[in-house]
């Protein structure tokens, strides 16, 4: 799939394959199907990622993407964190 410049908002270029798009789009369908991959916890970084960029190229439901973008933090807040810890051991 290609994305257009102006959507690739973060540092490093995000890529999504069709199967991506596929596997992720339904997520986006609504807020209740977002928070259940939330919920399980089943969902790592270039996949929300992913989703962002999804979410801002078609819906461009803000909400969204402050969740998607909370969640993405999150998870980088918790490596950091545990690439901290390993040095105090």
């Amino acid at each position: 799939m290609k994305i257009p410049q102006k959507y690739q908002v973060f540092d490093e270029p995000v890529e999504i394959s069709d199967k991506d798009k596929q596997r992720l789009s339904v997520h986006l369908v609504g807020w209740n199907r977002l928070n259940e991959i939330f919920l399980l916890g089943s969902i790592n970084e270039p996949d929300l990622r992913r989703l962002v960029i999804m979410e801002i190229m078609s819906s461009r439901r803000m909400s969204i993407v402050s969740r998607l973008l909370g969640r993405l933090q999150k998870i980088q807040r918790k490596r950091i964190d545990q690439n901290i810890a390993k040095l105090f051991i």
